[in-house]
């Protein structure tokens, strides 16, 4: 997992589960958390459920995609996990 970006960082993952690109880069971790868009993997809406807590829930529940059509065939989750913002929410 990787370490927690910094201010100045272009974020291009979901922070929780690692898929990206999300689309136009934030420019800074505030930006994410007060975007509220939503993760089209893991289904979560950042700054409102962009918690360790959610990410558990979602990896319980069988790692379903929110939104199935962006799935890609061949997808899996090892590669995406190295995208992965820890601790989040940043501290």
């Amino acid at each position: 997992m990787s370490q927690p970006q910094n201010e100045t960082s272009q974020i291009l993952h979901c922070p929780l589960c690692g898929w990206g690109l999300l689309g136009d880069a934030y420019s800074s971790l505030a930006e994410l958390r007060f975007s509220y868009d939503i993760c089209e993997c893991c289904g979560c809406e950042f700054g409102y459920d962009d918690n360790e807590e959610y990410y558990a829930e979602w990896v319980a529940g069988g790692m379903e995609w929110f939104t199935q059509t962006a799935r890609p065939k061949d997808w899996t989750i090892n590669q995406q996990l190295k995208n992965q913002i820890r601790p989040w929410p940043p501290t």
